[in-house]
Order: structure tokens, then C-alpha cells, then sequence
């Protein structure tokens, strides 16, 4: 249930909803009397979430052209605008961007509405305090009066919305293009007992409001207003022989009974309106108040916070008892497996007693046997490790064109370990799990250059880079160069050079390198 509190200007109607039907309401006058009772209802009444509607003579809306600016700037000009016009209201205002200049600087245009004495609510609003009543917002009814904009189609152009919610008072809201432009209430002193000549009373306030609009600029002076009257059966004649169409205005007339049942309404009154406007308010979606203090609705987000929190909380209670079953569920599952298993070991136990006991000895001996396996493929893969494997591999690297003639006179091969902690080279353990390695000592001579000793160290490095561009070569280091460059060494190209030196020149151009290659099942 929903509960709606409408304020006419005078007096107050609490009325509750059930759905699209009106279940009850209650009135109340602004007197001593009137705001007694008004207390003693909310206190022996439930105290539901409510919300608050306005009609009042004391609203006023203007147009504003503001700079085309970021929403922080435009925030700061609005709250300058509110200031210079509603300075008294300030907690009673409304701003809405409504369009844009089509010339010009392009500005933006604002609508800016506003409770111009927003003392007329503020007795209601302090029993509403006192007695703890959760308020969600204060709406305006010209500003609700857009979502019936679509249920008369009437959603473009510019439309003018006559209705009436009180005898004495006819509401007249202006739209173009589904966008509020303005909205006087004219008084019309109508008799609440005879409400059939409602016509003859509003067709000259009608006509003023239109003039009044024109001469604003907010309608051109050529531009066709279409005009929207709702009217109960009783009030349809009247207002049929009032209001004509013409070159200026397209009339059209809305029986309420008609549009409650376009709506679905039941038993909202269909002498006047208001029962329509009413349920608007009250079937909106999650919407911001457009009039008061943020203060008067901290108990309504507080609720808010507080039914969160309380289905928070049924969430947690219906998961932790989903968890639960799910936990005694998996529970009563293992231990039919734990069942199920001790058997199974049981008939296995049997099994194996049967016809498998007689062969733990052999049983026994398979890691010894399995390890014995092991040890003897490690010693024919690592026995595999040859000289004359070496032997190939370096020669098909010295072939290589860009070695150059070289000499090979020794080489000294062993098969070796590499410790990887210390780098240590020991001499292979076939059956160790470091893998073998070929060790070699390789001595050689080029032919030495007799006046350039620079070539003589190039064609050596050239060699060991050679050697170490093989996949399989893992490092080359140069032990003897074929250059001694030590001071006491005697090389001359002059005159006089020592015969002795000349005769042992095939002894010159010896190197020695240490080559480690890995072996072939490695490489």
C-alpha cells in the first residue's frame, strides 16, 4: 500500500493506494483543529513510506538563457539565478535544462521553478517530522503533469494542459515538445455543488494565459497551440460550447472517466483530477524530489538503508542455509563413499591374499631390478662417448672453408664430468647422473705470418669462434698462441736477422686450446 499526502493550496488530502486503486482518503484544514487530528491520524496509523504533492497559486517558472558550460559551471550559474529570483525559497526550487538556441551563442535554456511561499506547507511538514513519518520527496504537480502527456498523445508541438483538481482552481501548464515551458493556477470561484458550467468560468482565463504566453515570446505569434482540457461528464457540454478550434488553437477534450480507464485507475473520483495526477506521483520509478531540504528525507533513506541491510541479511541467512544443506548433502554423499571404498578394499585385500601373496618376494625386488635397469642404460648411453665421435665433429668444423690450413699435431681427449656447483672438471663416472662430456687439449700450428703477428692472433680467434658457432661445442679457450709477444722474444725484418730463428720457422705458429663438447646423445 502507498500512501500519497496533496496539498491544494489549503487544505490536505492523505490519500492510500493499493495498486491503480484508491482505497480511502482522508481531508484536513489548516486550523488548530485541523493539524490536531492530522497528528492523531499519523500517530495511529502505520507508518509507511509516503510522498508529498503540491498545487499551489504560490509557484512561479521562468526561462533562463544560460552560457553553453560544463555541468560544474552550470551548476554555479543556476545557483546564482535561484539566488537573484528565489532567495526566500531556496529549499523549494527546481532547475531543468529544457533546450538550446538554435543561433547565436547557442546558449542553453533552463527552466527554473520554485514555491514561492513554502510556508503554506511547512505546519504539515513539522507533524510529519515529529511524528517520525518516512517523507521520500515533495513533487509539483506541473511537473508531474508531463507523464500524462503521452496517454493523451500529445508528446510534440506546443500543447497547453487545462485541468482541474478543486473547484475554485483551474491548472494551466504549458509544454513544447514534452518539455514543461510554464504554469500559472487561476482562480475561478466555482461552487463546489454545481461544477457544470466549469466552461463559461475557465474560457477567459484560458484566453488571458494564452495572451500572456504570446506576448512572453514563449508562443509565436502565428504558432498553433493545441489545447488539452480534461473535464468530468457533467463539465463535457460546457466545455464543448467554450472552447472552439480555430487558425490559432486545435481543442481537444478529455473525459477522466476515459482516461482512468486508459489508465487502469479504480475508484480515484472522477469529478475533478486530481486522482489521476496523484497516481502519477505515486507510480514513479526512482526519481528525485523536486522541492525541499535534504534534511526532511534523511528518515526515508535511512528506511532505505534499513531494508537494504534487512535483505541483505535474509540473503546471508537463505545462502548460509543453501551452504548448509549443500554441506550435509556432500556429507551423507562421502560417507557412502567411504562405505563404498572400505568394501572395495576389502575384496581387493581378498583378491590379492588369493592369488597374488606368493609373489611379494619378486614384489620386494622390483625397485632393486628397476634401479639395476637404470644404471645399466646410464652406462651404454654415456659409454657412447668416444674419441672418434670428437674426432669427426672437429673435423668437420676445421674443414670448413673459412678456417684456413691448419695443423692439427695433438689432441689430448678425455671424457669428463662437469660438477655444476663448483665448475670442477672430473674424469667421467659412467654411471653417475651428470652427464659425460668430451675434455680435449688440441695443439696445432698455422702457417705464421712473418710481418704481420696480428693475423697470426686473428686466424686463432678466428678458429675458436668457428669452433664455438657448433651447437654441440659448449665452451673454447685459447691456452697458447702461435705469437710470443713476451720483450725477451727476438723477431726482426731487417738486416742481420738471427739464421738460427730462420731455420726453425716450421717450429713457429703453434696453438693450444681446451675445447668441452657435449656428447652426441646430448647435443
Amino acid at each position: 500500500m502507498k500512501r500519497l499526502f496533496y496539498f491544494t493550496g489549503y487544505r490536505l488530502i492523505v490519500s492510500h493506494w493499493k495498486g491503480k486503486k484508491l482505497i480511502g482518503s482522508n481531508s484536513f484544514e489548516p486550523t488548530e483543529t485541523g493539524l490536531s487530528q492530522f497528528r492523531g491520524y499519523l500517530l495511529q496509523t502505520e507508518n509507511i513510506i509516503s510522498q508529498f504533492l503540491v498545487d499551489v497559486i504560490e509557484e512561479d517558472f521562468r526561462n533562463e538563457k544560460i552560457p553553453h558550460v560544463s555541468s560544474k559551471d552550470r551548476s554555479s550559474v543556476v545557483a546564482r539565478l535561484v539566488d537573484r529570483y528565489y532567495r526566500s525559497s531556496q529549499d523549494y526550487c527546481y532547475s531543468e535544462i529544457i533546450g538550446r538556441e538554435k543561433s547565436g551563442r547557442k546558449d542553453d535554456v533552463v527552466l527554473l521553478g520554485a514555491m514561492t511561499n513554502p510556508q503554506l506547507i511547512q505546519p504539515w511538514l513539522t507533524i510529519l517530522d515529529e511524528c517520525g513519518t518516512a517523507l521520500s520527496g515533495i513533487w509539483t504537480l506541473p511537473i508531474i503533469s508531463k507523464k500524462l502527456l503521452k496517454t493523451i498523445k500529445s508528446s510534440s508541438g506546443v500543447v497547453l494542459l487545462v485541468s482541474q483538481q478543486v473547484s475554485s482552481n483551474i491548472r494551466q501548464t504549458l509544454f513544447r515538445d514534452g518539455k514543461l515551458i510554464s504554469s500559472r493556477q487561476s482562480i475561478i470561484n466555482q461552487e463546489i455543488t454545481d461544477i457544470s458550467g466549469i466552461g463559461k468560468r475557465a474560457a477567459p482565463e484560458v484566453d488571458r494565459t494564452i495572451d500572456f504566453l504570446r506576448a512572453q515570446n514563449l508562443i509565436d505569434a502565428n504558432e498553433v497551440i493545441h489545447l488539452h482540457i480534461l473535464g468530468s461528464d457533467e463539465q463535457i457540454l460546457s466545455l464543448q460550447n467554450s472552447f472552439k478550434s480555430n487558425d490559432h488553437q486545435i481543442v481537444n477534450i478529455h473525459s477522466i472517466a476515459e482516461l482512468h480507464s486508459k489508465l487502469g485507475l479504480i475508484d480515484a473520483g472522477e469529478k475533478f483530477s486530481d486522482g489521476i495526477f496523484s497516481w502519477l506521483c505515486l507510480n514513479q520509478s526512482v526519481a528525485s524530489t523536486h522541492y525541499g531540504p535534504r534534511q526532511s528525507f534523511r528518515r526515508y533513506h535511512n528506511k532505505l538503508a534499513a531494508m537494504a541491510l534487512y535483505a541483505a541479511s535474509l540473503l546471508v541467512v537463505i545462502f548460509g542455509v543453501l551452504v548448509i544443506e549443500s554441506n550435509i548433502s556432500s556429507a551423507m554423499e562421502y560417507e557412502k563413499s567411504i562405505t563404498l571404498l572400505k568394501q572395495q578394499e576389502k575384496n581387493y585385500k581378498e583378491l590379492y591374499q588369493k592369488k597374488f601373496k606368493e609373489f611379494e618376494e619378486v614384489f620386494q625386488n622390483a625397485s632393486l631390478m628397476n634401479s639395476a635397469v637404470s644404471l645399466a642404460e646410464r652406462i651404454k648411453r654415456n659409454g657412447m662417448t668416444s674419441p672418434l665421435d670428437f674426432l669427426i665433429t672437429l673435423s668437420n668444423i676445421l674443414s670448413q672453408p673459412g678456417v684456413g690450413k691448419v695443423y692439427i699435431d695433438k689432441i689430448e681427449w678425455q671424457a669428463i664430468n662437469i660438477n655444476e656447483r663448483n665448475n670442477k672438471e672430473d674424469q667421467a663416472n659412467f654411471t653417475a647422473k651428470l652427464p659425460v662430456k668430451h675434455g680435449a687439449l688440441i695443439t696445432g700450428r698455422i702457417v705464421e705470418s712473418e710481418n704481420n703477428y696480428r693475423e697470426s692472433g686473428d686466424r686463432i680467434q678466428a678458429i675458436s669462434n668457428y669452433l664455438k658457432t657448433n651447437p654441440r661445442i659448449e665452451s673454447v679457450e685459447t691456452l697458447k698462441l702461435p705469437v710470443d709477444m713476451r720483450s725477451d722474444s727476438r723477431f726482426s725484418t731487417e738486416a742481420g736477422v738471427d739464421t738460427l730463428q730462420r731455420r726453425n720457422r716450421e717450429l713457429s705458429g703453434i696453438f693450444t686450446l681446451k675445447v668441452i663438447m657435449k656428447a652426441h646423445d646430448h647435443a
